[in-house]
């Protein structure tokens, strides 16, 4: 007797995978970066982009719980959409600590899919959030400044790393001991360089612009043309200046002098961490408090004509 044979299923089975390659619809990514939401909104059917949008807005204009974000990518969304049945894909990820984005934009009378985002969607939005990343942080400017106690040999260093756009400037400090000025100056521009590179990995690859300022003059000098001044003799400061030129040989860099207590903000505020600096070290004050009144200056903000907020970078110590 012959057994009996299974009946063919009346449709055919579609692998997850295929299912998922073939997929069709408008796939929604938010990262947040440094203070900064980008977002990335694509409409793809099936291995084909067909439309897509991308943005960037500060935390601090993203309005009461993201508010503003969420607006922006409604508009997007509408504006890449075939129809109001189109499905919407993105991550249940917790923004900023304060929305679910499937919520929010169910919330807005989208469709908004369960399953996992068409492959397509998601390469792409990836990549354009990336694109858009690295065009944001194309160039940073650096502003620092020492302070020195003509009766310690300490010497503060205090900078700010600043990629403008609205991107919430980055302050941080540090104490050392130096024989001169003129190397504590150079010092306070090599140290923000190396403090800048622990966020970034590919910082000094040649992507990046960079604008050095500093209200020193001779070291502005010096930083153009190592040979311009007597004191370019000097062997610790020919050290610090073959550092600095070593780590941006790749990059396009200009030196920028500032007046010294001109009204420049970024110059003030580079003063005023490189003095904390120096007293904490001198008065034996610990990392911890330290830190504590970078947090509290940060909490002050810089006035540019608004007051805009400011971060503290990682406890930063020389190896």
């Amino acid at each position: 007797m012959q057994a009996p044979r299974p009946t063919p299923p009346s449709a055919r089975f579609i692998p997850a995978v295929q299912s998922v390659t073939e997929r069709s619809g408008v796939t929604v990514e938010v990262r947040h970066h440094n203070q900064i939401l980008f977002w990335a909104v694509v409409r793809t059917t099936a291995f084909q982009v067909v439309g897509q949008r991308c943005g960037v807005l500060p935390v601090h204009e993203s309005g009461q719980r993201l508010g503003v974000l969420v607006t922006h990518l409604d508009k997007a969304i509408r504006a890449v959409r075939r129809n109001a049945s189109e499905p919407v894909y993105c991550d249940n990820a917790l923004l900023n600590g304060h929305i679910r984005l499937p919520e929010a934009l169910a919330q807005l009378g989208f469709m908004v899919s369960e399953q996992f985002r068409p492959l397509a969607g998601a390469k792409a939005a990836t990549a354009l959030l990336q694109e858009r990343i690295e065009d944001y942080y194309s160039e940073l400017t650096i502003t620092t400044d020492a302070s020195r106690s003509w009766h310690s040999p300490l010497t503060g260093h205090g900078w700010i790393l600043d990629y403008g756009r609205g991107t919430p400037p980055m302050i941080n400090a540090f104490a050392a001991t130096g024989k001169e000025i003129l190397q504590g100056e150079l010092n306070s521009i090599h140290y923000a360089l190396l403090d800048a590179s622990r966020y970034r990995d590919d910082l000094f690859a040649g992507s990046v612009r960079f604008r050095i300022r500093s209200d020193s003059l001779m070291a502005i000098d010096l930083l153009h043309n190592p040979q311009s001044h007597a004191r370019a003799k000097s062997t610790e400061a020919r050290t610090i200046v073959h550092k600095i030129h070593e780590l941006l040989s790749r990059s396009k860099v200009s030196y920028d002098w500032v007046k010294a207590h001109s009204g420049d903000p970024m110059n003030e505020l580079a003063d005023r961490l490189a003095l904390v600096a120096r007293r904490c070290s001198a008065a034996n004050i610990s990392s911890v408090e330290r830190q504590r009144l970078l947090l509290q200056i940060a909490d002050e903000g810089v006035d540019l004509g608004k007051v805009m907020p400011l971060r503290t970078g990682r406890f930063f110590q020389v190896q």
